[in-house]
């Protein structure tokens, strides 16, 4: 990735979108060396209440911490689409859990993985899903490396865990490349 890039990870509070930010900034800015700004914000609601986590990469300073128009979407609500998408850029990326969202907005470039399944299948766990999506993003954008994202995503977690968050994340990888 070179320039500025802004992404937004949405969706229920409880769905680990705060994790999704982290191992992005920790992957882009740690190991990729870019500059990054990541801002979180929760509903009122600690649990199934609208929230987000954004994140600004760019090779330079970021004067404007601030996302505006989004180049990359993760939604993994009907409510987060709804509410967090109408900003992207003509030519951003959406991806959606597409066995939460049914509604997708028209006019952008979708990509649908039903991404709470595919965790539920790898894993045995639904709350993987933000994990599964970690893996379509590193395919789905160039934010950073494939390996600098599992590597933060597993650094994360005890060694006890790691082999099924491995598991989750490439099931998100494979089920992004099928759509490709």
């Amino acid at each position: 990735m070179t320039g500025h890039y802004e992404m937004r990870f949405s969706g229920s509070g409880g769905q680990g979108l705060m994790l999704v930010g982290d191992v992005m900034a920790q992957s882009a800015g740690i190991a990729g060396g870019k500059e990054i700004v990541l801002t979180k914000s929760y509903g009122p609601e600690s649990r199934g209440g609208a929230c987000r986590s954004e994140l600004i990469i760019d090779d330079g300073e970021i004067s404007c911490p601030v996302v505006s128009a989004p180049d990359f979407v993760l939604a993994m609500s009907e409510l987060a689409c709804a509410k967090y998408v109408s900003d992207m850029k003509a030519d951003g990326v959406l991806l959606i859990d597409s066995g939460l969202v049914k509604n997708v907005p028209g006019g952008k470039r979708v990509y649908g993985v039903a991404l709470t399944e595919i965790a539920q299948r790898a894993t045995g766990r639904a709350i993987a899903a933000n994990v599964t999506a970690l893996g379509a993003i590193s395919v789905l954008t160039d934010a950073a490396a494939r390996e600098d994202i599992l590597a933060a995503l597993l650094a994360k977690f005890p060694e006890n865990a790691r082999d099924a968050n491995r598991r989750s994340f490439m099931a998100g990888v494979d089920a992004a490349e099928r759509l490709l």
